[in-house]
């Protein structure tokens, strides 16, 4: 079986939304957030952030949601700063609102397909390594927020919140940028098969790979 969308999804494809000029199309966070729930959306893409969104909020601490988001967007650290917000807790209980509002005007009977709903529990060790790996291109906190996400949430969620973190990780050493060499890329699409991903979730970081 195959995931519902070879793209990236959940609370990674949200945290794209917010390029340095989200603010020319919306008034708020959720504001930007509603204006990609458009009508014709598949109910499975709100379906797949209301998950994570829900899973970070029941699971991880206000502290530590914040780091993983500061860490997955452009110019993250003002993020929060900037904004009525006042953490990552409060931030997501906003995301799974503005799900919940799209949900409640599209109520089709849709369930998440078994591949969109695989964890990837057995795959723990290997993406708490890779995270290890990769700590020189993070801060402790990032770190420590990421390897929580594998034990208390999912290895799922938290490699994909991994690879919405490499390229902004890489442009924070502008500029001299950090690159992947061809076996690391090589590695994290060998997890994006295991994991059963879209052609496109781990080639959107291929740019960062050496020659």
């Amino acid at each position: 079986m195959h995931r519902s969308t070879e793209f990236t999804f959940g609370l990674p494809w949200v945290a794209s939304f917010f390029h340095q000029d989200w603010k020319l199309d919306a008034s708020s966070e959720a504001h930007a957030v509603a204006g990609q729930f458009v009508e014709e959306l598949d109910p499975e893409s709100v379906l797949l952030v209301r998950r994570d969104a829900r899973m970070l909020h029941e699971r991880l601490s206000a502290e530590r949601i914040t780091t993983l988001w500061s860490g997955c967007v452009e110019n993250g650290e003002r993020f929060f700063l900037n904004s009525r917000l006042t953490d990552g807790a409060e931030w997501v209980r906003q995301v799974i609102e503005v799900c919940d509002a799209w949900l409640l005007r599209h109520p089709h009977a849709v369930t998440l397909s078994e591949a969109d709903r695989y964890e990837g529990r057995e795959l723990d060790g290997r993406v708490g390594n890779m995270i290890k790996e990769f700590a020189d291109w993070f801060d402790r906190d990032m770190v420590q927020a990421l390897t929580e996400c594998v034990d208390r949430c999912t290895p799922d969620l938290a490699f994909r919140l991994f690879l919405q973190a490499l390229p902004e990780a890489s442009m924070a050493f502008s500029p001299d940028y950090l690159e992947l060499s061809r076996e690391q890329y090589a590695r994290l699409a060998s997890l994006g098969r295991e994991f059963r991903y879209g052609e496109y979730v781990v080639s959107d970081v291929e740019h960062l790979a050496g020659g």
